[in-house]
């Protein structure tokens, strides 16, 4: 695996497989896959609900993680997130349970196989390029509209795969979020 993914990815991605949890992988490791590479120290992972499973969930991930049972019940509840921690390198991976909401269904609904490295024959389920630069910009928003890194991130996109991307769901989505003047102006910045 590139040496910016961590381990804990793949053995995190493997249980979701087993228990046949739906999940996107985005946050920097997405725009680091789509874009520009930058170093994290995390990951974002988007789950389908599985609070059927909650039980067999924590059990298959206390082999090698830390977890709280309890954070992982009220993330369900609130539909919200929780977080799991890799034992053997305390890399973290934050857990966003998928709410009703239509946005993040679609990006859960959206998600592409994609292999971390070219050759690989291992795949993940990662946020559309799309998606990750509409979640980004929704922090970038949350933050203040100062972080250049989600800034930075969000071009890497855009410069990376500009003549692949779906502009039409991208603009509908962004004007939807209220995000559409940034995504012009990123659109633009990154064309120049």
């Amino acid at each position: 695996m590139n040496n910016i993914f961590d381990p804990a990815i793949e053995a995190f991605v493997d249980i979701l497989d087993k228990l046949k949890i739906p999940y996107a992988i985005g946050g920097s490791v997405a725009s680091s896959i789509y874009g520009q590479v930058r170093f994290t120290q995390d990951a974002d992972v988007s789950v389908a609900s599985f609070d059927g499973q909650i039980a067999k969930f924590c059990q298959a991930v206390e082999g090698g993680f830390y977890v709280s049972r309890q954070a992982v019940q009220q993330a369900h509840q609130n539909a919200s997130s929780f977080n799991v921690i890799y034992l053997d390198s305390a890399f973290k991976i934050d857990v966003f349970v998928v709410s009703d909401d239509p946005f993040k269904r679609q990006v859960l609904l959206r998600r592409e196989k994609v292999a971390f490295e070219e050759g690989s024959d291992r795949m993940y389920d990662l946020v559309s390029p799309e998606d990750i630069i509409l979640l980004k910009l929704q922090w970038y928003m949350d933050g203040g509209a100062t972080s250049q890194k989600q800034w930075n991130d969000i071009l890497g996109v855009l410069k990376n795969r500009q003549d692949k991307l779906d502009m039409s769901y991208l603009l509908d989505w962004a004007s939807k979020l209220s995000v559409l003047d940034l995504v012009n102006k990123a659109t633009q910045e990154a064309k120049d």
